[in-house]
């Protein structure tokens, strides 16, 4: 997520990948496996990335945020072992209702990435997320990911519960959230768990479902 992030920035500025990995010093192949999402970035080129394409402290924010996720997560499953639950069951740190059929696709959305808000504003963002697996959804949440507390961080609830769901039927999730106090990027991810926060989707090809704005002093 964070890499295509990246190529997005640098696309939208019409700078070449070659250019970029000659004004950066990085290596142009590591570059592109950064942006392809084969390599996890460095702080100092995500710093590099947002100073240099007008991104505030996005990217930074962002990489804090889901190095937070993933430590929750490794806590939930360390916490599971602790009980000594039997992984055949709840497979790890996934829910019990977990199935390698399952399928989420974002359908569609309000607030689209970039929308400009003014500082402490609040908004209302929907989502809508289509059941695209073989599975019926039930009891399941849309849920915050990171830790509060970094420079820009996007105010949200902890989650939000997600319609029971047939294949095939497409859901409308809504959040209330509120732009931080300072100027510049945010985003906000969420993934779609159990009650217990665990995971229905834990691999990397089921990116986040997120909100990006852009936080200005007035409109």
């Amino acid at each position: 997520m964070i890499g295509s992030r990246m190529r997005e920035l640098r696309e939208a500025v019409g700078m070449p990948l070659s250019r970029a990995a000659a004004e950066s010093g990085w290596d142009k192949g590591h570059l592109s496996r950064v942006e392809r999402g084969h390599t996890k970035p460095s702080r100092e080129l995500t710093e590099w990335y947002d100073v240099s394409f007008g991104a505030g402290q996005s990217l930074v924010n962002q990489l804090m945020e889901l190095d937070a996720a993933v430590r929750a997560g490794r806590d939930v499953s360390q916490r599971d072992m602790r009980r000594h639950v039997q992984p055949v069951l709840l497979g790890g740190s996934v829910p019990i209702d977990h199935h390698p059929d399952d399928r989420a696709e974002l359908a569609g959305e309000t607030v689209p990435d970039g929308t400009r808000v003014c500082r402490d504003q609040s908004f209302e963002k929907t989502w809508e997320i289509r059941n695209s697996g073989e599975r019926p959804w039930q009891d399941r949440w849309l849920t915050r990911q990171g830790a509060a507390g970094a420079p820009g961080w996007l105010r949200s609830p902890s989650r939000s519960r997600v319609p029971d769901a047939a294949p095939g039927e497409t859901v409308i999730v809504t959040m209330h959230l509120q732009a931080p106090a300072q100027v510049g990027a945010s985003t906000a991810y969420f993934k779609i768990t159990d009650e217990a926060g665990r995971l229905y989707y834990p691999g990397l090809e089921s990116p986040p479902i997120y909100c990006t704005i852009f936080t200005v002093y007035e409109l």
